[in-house]
């Protein structure tokens, strides 16, 4: 890619990570942090699974391994 990816210190919309979500161009990159540090991530909690998906138009999961499960991160 050539480009530098940044590393959310988040997952959820906090209002640092939306910063850094507004700042950046086409074609930009940012890894968002492990959801699995939120209770809510293996209970499918709606307001997680909101709070991620209101950052971006296009999610990659690269846990393949997990992506069956009814989580937050994969179903919400």
């Amino acid at each position: 890619m050539k480009k530098d990816i940044k590393c959310a210190p988040d997952c959820k919309a906090t209002d640092e990570v939306k910063g850094m979500v507004s700042a950046m161009s086409e074609g930009d990159v940012l890894i968002l942090e492990n959801t699995r540090f939120y209770k809510g991530e293996t209970k499918n909690d709606p307001e997680l699974a909101e709070s991620m998906a209101s950052l971006a138009d296009l999610f990659v999961n690269d846990a393949f391994g997990t992506a069956h499960r009814a989580h937050s991160s994969t179903e919400g």
